[in-house]
């Protein structure tokens, strides 16, 4: 799975040893707990199972699609989908551990992985300094501040990949917590999509009462920041 445009390369203004400098990055979450924000291609290169660990992100995002209400894909991503959609530039996965990975952090995936994103380029060609991320904070790890946690890693990170701006192409406005995130930390709104999104409303409850599940259109917001 690729963009409208296709495949899209990374800004060759991408300064990878200034990141790898970066990178870990700790961070405290609201418990004042030390979390780290790593690149999954380094995490990847430390683990024993590969395919386990990928199996257990894409589940991530395919929980997400699943719920219809954040990410616009209506059907889960396969193994290949969602390594092309998630994994085609550049990841990183917040752990529940400080800079230095135990041995046994990968025993429980569950218990260690709080949230994944990406960057990559929103546009081709002489548009591809402007990038846009995708977030999940995993359902066990909510209201922990791991949005948050992500948020200012991306703000930090992106321009060390050769990005000069982010845009965000739809976040929903029901998403309320995602919205209140990106206004907090200076965002601009600078469109809106009416009707953007034909939703799930309520889904929780839906299974819990074995109701019918209702949809509703939704409207999404653009934001933008800039790097520079």
């Amino acid at each position: 799975m690729s963009s409208a445009y296709g495949k899209i390369d990374r800004p060759k203004e991408c300064n990878l040893s200034k990141l790898e400098s970066l990178l870990p990055i700790e961070s405290i979450n609201k418990s004042n707990k030390i979390v780290s924000v790593h690149s999954i291609s380094s995490i990847l290169q430390k683990f024993t199972d590969e395919s386990k660990l990928i199996s257990y992100l894409q589940s991530l995002l395919n929980k997400e699609i699943e719920a219809g209400n954040t990410y616009p894909q209506k059907f889960p991503l396969n193994d290949t989908e969602f390594k092309n959609y998630f994994l085609s530039a550049d990841a990183f996965v917040v752990l529940n551990s400080e800079k230095a990975i135990s041995n046994d952090l990968f025993n429980n995936l569950e218990e260690n992985i709080l949230g994944i994103f990406y960057i990559k380029p929103n546009f081709p060609g002489r548009c591809s300094h402007i990038c846009n991320g995708g977030f999940i904070t995993s359902s066990l790890h909510r209201n922990q501040g791991i949005g948050t946690v992500m948020a200012l890693a991306f703000i930090e990170i992106a321009p060390l990949l050769g990005y000069k701006a982010s845009m965000f192409n739809l976040v929903f406005e029901s998403n309320i917590a995602s919205v209140r995130l990106w206004r907090s930390l200076g965002f601009k709104e600078i469109g809106r999509v009416p009707n953007a999104g034909l939703l799930i409303k309520n889904k929780e409850i839906t299974e819990e009462t074995n109701a019918d599940i209702e949809e509703e259109y939704v409207d999404a917001i653009m934001f933008y920041y800039s790097f520079t």
